[in-house]
Formats: C-alpha cells, sequence, structure tokens
C-alpha cells in the first residue's frame, strides 16, 4: 500500500511537471537582417537622401561624399584609355616592317641582298611587333586606371545592401565622416524570434514545427512562427538551448525589438510522456494533447499500472511533509 501511494504521488508530480513545461517562455522579436552603413573612405558628407523611418530597396542610394576630385580622375582616365594612337601608329609601322621583310627574303632567295640585309630586315619585323604588343599591354593598363577610379568614386555613394528600413540616422550634410556608421537599416518583412529553452524540452522541437507568439505589446495579436534552428547542444552553465524561428512580417503587424511569449503548442519533455495516456488527457486531468502511453513506462520501470486516485476513491494532499499514507 505504502509503495502504491508513493507511485502515486510520483505520477501527480510528474504531470505538474508536464504543465509546467508546456508553459509559454519568453523570447524577443528581432529584424531578420541589420546592418551599420559607413564609409570606407574618408569624406564630407555632401548629401542624405533618406531619413529614420524610409523604406529603402536594395541599391537605393542613400549617402552622397564630396566627389569632385575623384570626378575628375575618372573623366582624365577615361581619354586616355581611349586614346589609340600609340597603337594605330605601332600597327603601321608593323605593316611596314612586314613589307620589308617579305621583300628582303625574296632579294636574298634570288642572291640580290647579302644574309646581313635579311637579318636586319627580320629583326626590325620583330621589333615592330614588340611595340604593337607593348601599345596594346599599355591600352590595357589605362583601361584598370579608369575602373580604379570609378571604383574609387564609387565608394563616395553608400546604397542600401537590403530592402528594408532605415531604424536610425546618425549624419547630416557637412560633417566629416570616418570610421563610423552613418544610417542603420534593417529588414523588418521577415522577424526572427529568439527564445532560450529549459534542456528538458530537447528533442520535443523540430525544424519545420510552427509556434504562437505573443508580443508584449498592447494592441499587437499573436502570430504564428515557424522554427528555422534548433542548437544541437545544451549550454552547459545555464542548462538551456536556444531556438530560432521566423515570422511573416511582410504587412508590417509586429514591430522589432519587442518581447514576447511564446507558446510551443503543448510540446513537453520525453521524460514526461508517460503521464499521458494513449488519447494525450491524463485521466481525470485537462492537459494538453501530448502522444505517449502508461504501457511504454511500465516496459521502461517494470512499474505496475497505477489506477488513478479518483476512481479508486483515495484522497492525496499535495503538501508532501502533510501527507497521511496508510499502511
Amino acid at each position: 500500500m505504502m509503495k502504491r501511494s508513493i507511485r502515486l504521488i510520483l505520477l501527480a508530480l510528474t504531470g505538474a511537471c508536464a504543465s509546467a513545461s508546456a508553459a509559454p517562455l519568453g523570447c524577443l522579436i528581432t529584424p531578420r537582417q541589420e546592418a551599420d552603413i559607413g564609409t570606407p573612405v574618408v569624406g564630407v558628407v555632401e548629401s542624405v537622401a533618406v531619413d529614420r523611418g524610409d523604406r529603402v530597396r536594395q541599391g537605393q542610394v542613400l549617402v552622397v561624399l564630396q566627389s569632385r576630385v575623384e570626378a575628375a580622375n575618372v573623366e582624365v582616365a577615361s581619354q586616355r584609355a581611349r586614346v589609340a594612337a600609340e597603337l594605330r601608329a605601332a600597327n603601321a609601322n608593323l605593316v611596314l616592317a612586314d613589307s620589308r621583310y617579305k621583300r628582303s627574303v625574296d632579294l636574298h632567295g634570288r642572291n640580290f641582298i647579302s644574309k646581313q640585309a635579311l637579318d636586319q630586315a627580320e629583326s626590325e619585323f620583330e621589333v615592330a611587333r614588340q611595340r604593337v604588343a607593348q601599345a596594346r599591354e599599355q591600352l590595357q593598363v589605362l583601361g584598370s586606371e579608369a575602373n580604379l577610379a570609378k571604383a574609387q568614386l564609387g565608394q563616395r555613394t553608400l546604397r542600401a545592401p537590403f530592402d528594408g528600413v532605415v531604424v536610425d540616422r546618425m549624419v547630416q550634410p557637412g560633417e566629416r565622416v570616418e570610421d563610423r556608421p552613418l544610417l542603420q537599416v534593417a529588414a523588418i518583412d521577415e522577424l526572427q524570434v529568439e527564445v532560450v529553452v529549459p534542456a528538458a524540452q530537447f528533442g520535443t522541437i523540430r525544424s519545420g514545427e510552427v509556434a504562437t507568439v505573443r508580443p508584449d505589446v498592447p494592441g499587437v495579436a499573436p502570430v504564428q512562427a515557424r522554427v528555422n534552428v534548433v542548437d544541437p547542444m545544451v549550454d552547459a552553465a545555464s542548462n538551456t538551448f536556444r531556438v530560432r524561428l521566423a515570422v511573416d512580417n511582410r504587412e508590417g503587424q509586429v514591430p522589432a525589438g519587442v518581447r514576447c511569449r511564446i507558446d510551443f503548442g503543448g510540446i513537453v519533455p520525453a521524460s514526461t510522456r508517460s503521464a499521458w495516456t494513449a488519447s494525450g488527457e491524463l485521466a481525470g486531468e485537462d492537459r494538453p494533447v501530448v502522444r505517449g502511453t502508461m504501457a511504454q513506462e511500465r516496459a521502461d520501470n517494470d512499474l505496475p499500472e497505477l489506477p488513478h486516485p479518483a476512481r479508486r476513491g483515495l484522497t492525496m494532499d499535495m503538501r508532501l511533509p502533510s501527507l497521511k499514507v496508510a499502511e
């Protein structure tokens, strides 16, 4: 009788643990992506095209730095790259040297010129050919210089790295900037929910499952979030693991950066499933649905099936120090 009463107590405590593990957890809603917009060069701000709260598209111009010197360098480099006079002169000289060499070969074959004259014509042809190659390489170098000047000019224009909204603006026209963010942009069309889960629930949450997220903001309705990432390891110091979920926020109904509560829809640790019947209900109790059988628990622990206290007319005080057990 005493053993049976003790088992009843353990069964009741197991049900209480299952209820606690299924309680909503604290979480934080964050943007899917954030970026501090800075400049790789030192300069003076010429114009700022956006302000806090503005929506931006990927590639949109946000800030422009003064770039008159860089623009002039681009113009000069581009003009030099377009000048092909040296190449045209080298090609003309090559045609002349080729004609002389062919004529010298013909004359030497008929013994009208010496071998030395033929060698000289051949050498002049080779020099002309090398000058053409040198002129072409020089044009390539000038083209690379023009591309470099354009890249340096492009660094003076800051663009949005992705679609999002301007969260903060930290610069005004005329300010000198160097190694500090000018704007902050966040992508809020899709939000992330970060939640720290007790290790007791490890293995009960899987990628692709859907949970209900309730933002701690008055007037904001609960939303559905899908599990994207479940950490494969438990943090030993806190005995927890992290889960990340995604929320579709294209309508902008949920603000980013707020705290929330998340309900995984009755998911409980595997260790508590023994307290549930095959239908998902603990006998005589109103509990979340979790699949499990008493038969599996009896097989694991080699314990006889225990009837629910209400069915046997038994009463049990949950305050353990005052529990009275009849022998």
